[in-house]
């Protein structure tokens, strides 16, 4: 099949933790700020915490007013000090930040990206500032994606539905004409619930929480098993 014939005419990727592995960073900037205060507080535990709260924070940002992402990042951060008793500044957020050039993508992911940009166009949209989307996709050496597009671009982010709009609209697509992919539950949910035919990108194994999703796969290969068969 050559680009452009039949369904779908593009697939709709989320980035983080789906084609590039974000928590490796998320752990290793916990345990350096624990360590920084002197504190006992397990890192991981310390991660989960500000992982769930800045998915709480995004949720806010995406269906209230605009905030771009190292905000909703330095505000979980403070809550999550605060819960475990560590005297943290907004400021701490740099040991994220200066991290994130290591952020790496999936072992399966320019592979299998490749394999599907054969077969029809690629897209990734991220809840990131445009720098930090750079900074990842410059680790995809010998592949560029046909668009790519940050949160601080559209000013606005996922799940709302104006971010998945924005880039079917920024490539002249409909809901009806992609496949969505993310690793992240709440993704997925989110845009299945705006029209999209939707891959849950389960790589841990983890049982489905109610997200209505039309297929679920483990690795990025799974994709272009989908994708290669042309499902109506």
């Amino acid at each position: 099949m050559s680009q452009g014939d039949g369904w779908p005419k593009a697939i709709f990727y989320d980035s983080k933790n789906t084609l590039f592995d974000w928590s490796k960073l998320w752990v290793q900037a916990s345990r350096e700020i624990v360590s920084h205060y002197g504190g006992d507080v397990d890192g991981a535990a310390f991660k989960d915490l500000w992982h769930r709260l800045l998915i709480a924070e995004n949720h806010r940002t995406a269906f209230a007013r605009y905030r771009e992402f190292t905000v909703a990042l330095e505000d979980s951060l403070i809550y999550t000090c605060r819960y475990f008793g560590i005297p943290g500044r907004a400021e701490d957020v740099k040991f994220m930040l200066d991290l994130w050039d290591a952020v790496e993508p999936f072992p399966d992911t320019v592979a299998a990206l490749t394999d599907q940009q054969a077969l029809t166009r690629v897209l990734i949209f991220s809840n990131v500032e445009t720098r930090y989307l750079e900074m990842m996709a410059s680790k995809m050496a010998g592949f560029t994606p046909d668009f790519m597009g940050s949160m601080q671009q559209a000013q606005c982010c996922k799940p709302s539905p104006r971010a998945y709009r924005w880039v079917l609209e920024q490539n002249g697509l409909t809901a009806e004409d992609v496949v969505y992919c993310a690793g992240p539950p709440w993704d997925a949910q989110g845009a299945h619930a705006f029209g999209m035919k939707t891959i849950w990108l389960n790589r841990t194994g983890v049982e489905p929480d109610g997200v209505p999703v039309d297929y679920t796969v483990s690795d990025l290969h799974g994709v272009t098993d989908i994708v290669a068969a042309r499902p109506n």
